[in-house]
């Protein structure tokens, strides 16, 4: 039997999700999910939330990122100086560095401001805005 492969998710999955990490997603990214959840963008993987529709695309959610690798690299960084504290990991560029956001810096539309974390260095210099003026810019990026 073949499954139909759901894209998107619920309100519901991203208030589960928000509630798992704590924090409010920003609302461009939230909408984003909404009708885009389990898809790329460009050749960066964005990380899901979980949807038990589809648990097979969803199982490597941003929750499963954050509490496994992203804690991971908290800990390596633990004595760096460095306070990651405020980042939010929600896509793999595929070297090892992640898209995250920032939210101890607000941009123009009120949303955390994207930054791309270096696995190598910790640093985590702004590349967009918002999420949304980061997706404008994807095909650049990705």
């Amino acid at each position: 039997m073949s499954r139909t492969r759901v894209i998107g998710t619920s309100s519901t999955g991203i208030a589960a999700a928000e509630a798992a990490l704590k924090r409010r997603l920003p609302a461009s990214f939230a909408n984003w999910l909404l009708a885009n959840n389990g898809r790329s963008l460009g050749a960066l993987t964005v990380f899901p939330v979980f949807d038990a529709r589809d648990p097979r695309k969803t199982w490597d959610s941003i929750v499963r990122n954050v509490e496994g690798r992203w804690a991971e690299w908290l800990e390596i960084f633990s004595d760096s100086g460095l306070d990651l504290s405020a980042l939010l990991p929600f896509a793999d560029c595929g070297t090892g560095d992640l898209y995250c956001f920032d939210y101890a810096a607000v941009g123009a539309a009120g949303e955390p401001v994207v930054v791309l974390w270096s696995h190598e260095t910790g640093e985590a210099p702004a590349v967009a805005d918002s999420f949304a003026d980061f997706i404008v810019s994807a095909d650049r990026i990705g």
